[in-house]
């Protein structure tokens, strides 16, 4: 910044002082050089253009110089003003020091005096004006800084001399709470004391400590802030006070923190998503063992269980030949009678495993329901309760064709699915029925899109707790034995069959309907 940017007010009655003194200022130092003839004229000009030096004559009509300074200390007391005069009185002297005035220059001037004087001003002019425009920009500085981020200031103990109002907004205390008061008054307890430790230790050695930290609030609520403390460096690099900056990050550290804990729950879930797609791995992996193991046993049991049949027969018709007189013929009749409906009955079974090992489990085909629903009830049956299928007594030796409910299936996976719930409601009847109080209805019904087959006992029914969740993985109410995984198993080949499995309490036990698709919905994996 130089000279030619400062503006003076000569003030003088003299016409030849005022024009020669006039002319030497705009040539040689200021651009703007205001003129007056008197001290009412110099005030309104000084009013009007707002001049950073007055240069002024003492005595003028009208109004002195010192009475127009006077009027200009008052409008803004850090303007410069010389004042000139042809004597010293100290009277004059005094009222000058009263207004202010900041120089005289005796009469009679010289150019090179009046250069001089006003150049040590021009110089206190910029100065003021330099540093008036650094601390208009540090006041922007600190607007932006107040707008955007909570500050506080501290002596080097701790105390806090400086708040803004967004700290306030932040910690929920007044600026009369704070000032005075010791920074720790937002420390949270549950903060290690190790942190602040390592802040002062930091900003003690001169340097910058930035950090998250929790503190707590006025009304007791936690929030979080990330933090700056700088020191600030006087004469010599001793530390005269602290300054912080703080953001409030109380929202983005709550989302993080459900980030991390959904993460971790997906994490734990996906361990048991691949822990229960094993066990349902092994558990198909039983099965088809089984299935195997099944085709090998009725291949060895057929043979010799066809000899038993067939000498079975020959030894009934040689009885029916015995003579009637001889007693033990009724006992042999009926006995043979039971021996034969045991081995049709193990012959059934024989057939059913037969056929059940000889499924692939590819491609689903158009099958009949009920003949699966019976093999399932030839492999699960044990006396021990009385089933109704379609309302008619179950049998070993039904006719597995003498219903038709036709769907696209994979019948040993169906089948299980069947396996699986019988044996579940097989197992609720024992324990909460005598046998002549156990009841198992199954009925299947052509419910448009669906085959539905219905399972209801009056075992109990089950806990309304475990209800809404029985299909899921470790869900188990058997008081002992069991996995929780079956009903998963059956509630994933449904729904690889575009179907589903419904449960629910009805009467005195539990009610599983089956809904099978009677049109392929899903494309099933091989």
């Amino acid at each position: 910044m130089s000279s030619n940017e400062i503006s003076i007010l000569f003030v003088e009655d003299d016409e030849i002082i005022r024009s020669k003194i006039s002319e030497f200022l705009h040539s040689k130092i200021f651009k703007n050089v205001y003129v007056a003839k008197n001290g009412e004229e110099g005030l309104l000009k000084y009013r009007e253009y707002k001049p950073d030096i007055i240069l002024t004559d003492l005595t003028m009509p009208v109004m002195s110089g010192l009475e127009m300074s006077k009027e200009i200390k008052l409008i803004n007391e850090d303007t410069p003003i010389l004042l000139i005069t042809s004597h010293f009185e100290k009277e004059i002297t005094e009222a000058a020091v009263d207004v202010g005035i900041d120089a005289y220059l005796f009469k009679p001037l010289t150019l090179e005096r009046v250069e001089k004087i006003l150049n040590k001003y021009i110089k206190r002019v910029l100065l003021q004006r330099e540093i008036k425009n650094k601390h208009k920009l540090l006041e922007q500085y600190k607007n932006i800084m107040d707008i955007s981020a909570s500050v506080t200031k501290t002596d080097i103990n701790g105390t806090i001399t400086y708040v803004n109002d967004l700290f306030c907004d932040m910690s929920g205390y007044t600026k009369e709470e704070l000032i005075g008061k010791n920074h720790n008054i937002i420390k949270h307890p549950s903060t290690p004391q190790k942190t602040y430790t390592y802040m002062w230790d930091t900003i003690k050695n001169k340097k910058i400590w930035r950090s998250s930290i929790k503190n707590r609030k006025k009304n007791g609520e936690d929030y979080y802030e990330s933090t700056v403390i700088a020191p600030i460096l006087g004469k010599d690099d001793v530390i005269q006070e602290y300054i912080s900056l703080k953001q409030d990050i109380t929202e983005i550290y709550t989302k993080k923190e459900i980030l991390k804990k959904r993460i971790q729950q997906e994490v734990e879930k996906n361990i048991i998503f691949h822990k229960e797609r094993e066990k349902e791995r092994l558990l198909e992996e039983k099965f088809s063992i089984i299935g195997k193991m099944a085709a090998g046993i009725t291949h060895e049991i057929n043979t010799p269980l066809t000899y038993i049949k067939g000498n079975l027969e020959l030894m009934i018709n040689d009885i029916k030949e015995l003579s009637d007189d001889i007693k033990q013929k009724n006992y042999l009749q009926e006995d043979s009678k039971i021996v034969l409906e045991g081995v049709n009955r193990i012959a059934s079974i024989v057939e059913s495993m037969r056929e059940m090992a000889s499924q692939a489990k590819g491609k689903p085909k158009d099958a009949n329901v009920y003949s699966s629903l019976i093999t399932a009830l030839i492999l699960s049956y044990n006396k021990a309760s009385l089933i109704t299928v379609q309302n008619e007594p179950f049998m070993i030796s039904m006719n597995k064709e003498a219903y038709s409910f036709i769907a696209p299936i994979q019948k040993q996976r169906i089948e299980q699915v069947f396996i699986i719930i019988i044996n579940n409601a097989l197992d609720a009847l024992k324990l909460n029925k005598n046998f002549d109080e156990r009841t198992f209805d199954i009925t299947l019904k052509d419910e448009n899109e669906y085959i539905v087959v219905s399972f209801q006992d009056n075992g109990g029914g089950i806990n309304e707790e475990i209800l809404p969740k029985m299909f899921d993985a470790f869900q188990s109410s058997k008081l002992e034995g069991g996995i929780g995984i079956g009903l998963n198993v059956a509630k994933r080949i449904m729904e690889d069959h575009g179907g589903k499995i419904v449960a629910s309490n009805h009467g005195e036990g539990a009610l599983f309907q089956i809904y099978i698709p009677k049109k392929l919905k899903l494309q099933i994996n091989e």
